[in-house]
């Protein structure tokens, strides 16, 4: 009797004691601006097959990192072993994602990418092809949020239904529509893909509009969609009356009419100059975007002013992302910063005297707005000179228990560096205080 056996072999390359983990490389630790995180998974991510021989099995796995990056920068990362990963520092506006992998490359456009947003998604691979299965914007200076996914379940009762990872309600303002076309909730099917906007509430998004997006290649509204475009910004150079009014946000020119929606607002509100608003309407053949919805987002509380004088000390931090301490307040400087008649470096280094004008934060803490330096009040120390060690010009002692140090800028009052810094010789220090309590001697001399 002939027995065929069925013999497969599974090569792993482990790490010590026959772990590995695998992490994302992102191209910064900083979190500042907005963030990508998502997971990818299908071809050129992860692949893993079971066999199965009758008396015994095998599972046998190839899986291969995919690199994403962020289309126009250097802002790059590599996925890790659960195809997941992050990407920091993502410019706002409309991004565009470039995936490669084993058998993969393709591209996913996102939009709508506020300053802070947090970016969450999960996209399937399929050779030169991205699907966005879904998509979710978290925005951490309000409570609204933006999901993208397929519906996995309907409760028409509640008038809510699922995509993966949240809950979607809608009411009775609630609007849903498929390109310009108006849809009730009835309308609604498993498989819809679609977009949501409104205010979380624990695992429940409770939806202010759903956009549908359907799947058949041949449907008219897909047309539609195609032209639909949105930006989000500051109002700036608005002209006309309302509701028959233009203005610019960004670099795109807007215009409202008397179909246009108003959310949240007013058309007054929702157009004048440095109002920040979402708009989203159909794209025209000059670039101009022809408004349907104009959202107007009320501005945050202004965190209150506060100001600072003081030695800065544990400075850490590269220019000009560098945070510091001006009387035992945590200070941050960010590219907005300014520094008048100084640069970043010199307004930022310990034993600095600076004034720090800027906006305190709930943690205490203060963002920088301006930082300036300033000429510190002298300290001036009589007595006998004690522990002097080092060698002309660079010299430090002791008066009175405090450090004093000298170097090339001090000067010597009939006298010289040698003779003011001997042990025992009794003199007059005047200079400035540091952070740590010793004085930087600006000029030394003999007292009698």
């Amino acid at each position: 009797m002939k027995r065929i056996i069925l013999a497969a072999m599974m090569v792993a390359v482990t790490a010590c004691g026959g772990n590995a983990t695998l992490s994302p490389v992102g191209p910064s630790s900083s979190s500042a601006g907005a963030s990508i995180s998502g997971t990818v998974s299908g071809i050129g991510a992860t692949a893993t097959r079971s066999l199965d021989a009758g008396a015994f099995s095998m599972l046998a796995a190839t899986s291969s990192s995919v690199t994403v990056t962020v289309a126009g920068t250097n802002i790059s990362t590599t996925t890790d072993g659960q195809g997941q990963f992050t990407l920091n520092n993502v410019p706002e506006g409309t991004v565009t994602l470039n995936f490669t992998g084993s058998g993969s490359t393709a591209t996913i456009t996102l939009s709508g990418i506020g300053p802070d947003d947090k970016v969450q998604i999960t996209v399937t691979l399929n050779g030169s092809t991205a699907r966005v299965d879904s998509e979710r914007h978290s925005k951490p200076d309000n409570n609204k949020r933006e999901f993208q996914g397929r519906i996995s379940s309907i409760d028409a009762t509640a008038r809510s239904f699922q995509i993966p990872g949240v809950t979607i309600k809608t009411t009775a303002t609630t609007a849903i529509r498929h390109g310009n076309r108006t849809m009730q909730f009835t309308d609604l099917k498993v498989g819809d893909h679609i977009q949501a906007k409104g205010a979380m509430d624990g695992a429940t998004l409770t939806a202010t509009e759903i956009k549908v997006e359907s799947d058949n290649e041949g449907d008219d509204d897909d047309d539609n969609d195609k032209n639909e475009a949105e930006v989000e910004g500051l109002v700036s150079a608005p002209s006309g009356t309302c509701p028959s009014v233009t203005f610019t946000v960004k670099t795109t020119k807007v215009t409202t009419n008397s179909a246009t929606s108003f959310r949240d607002g007013s058309c007054a509100d929702a157009t004048k100059e440095g109002a920040t608003v979402e708009v989203k309407g159909t794209k025209q053949a000059d670039g101009s975007i022809l408004a349907t919805r104009v959202e107007f987002e009320k501005a945050a509380a202004t965190p209150a002013a506060s100001t600072l004088s003081g030695i800065v000390s544990a400075s850490t931090g590269t220019c000009p992302a560098v945070t510091l301490t001006v009387q035992a307040t945590k200070v941050t400087v960010n590219s907005a910063t300014t520094f008048p008649s100084t640069t970043c470096a010199d307004a930022t280094k310990n034993d600095a005297t600076v004034k720090v004008t800027g906006a305190k934060q709930a943690d205490g803490s203060v963002v920088a707005t301006s930082i300036s330096l300033t000429t510190p009040a002298p300290t001036t120390l009589t007595g006998l000179i004690s522990g002097s060690t080092g060698t002309c010009p660079a010299v430090t002692f002791t008066v009175q228990t405090t450090k004093v140090t000298v170097n090339s800028s001090t000067t010597y009052t009939a006298t010289t560096c040698a003779a003011a810094t001997a042990n025992n010789v009794s003199v007059k220090v005047t200079g400035p205080k540091q952070s740590d309590g010793s004085v930087l001697a600006t000029t030394v001399a003999l007292a009698p």
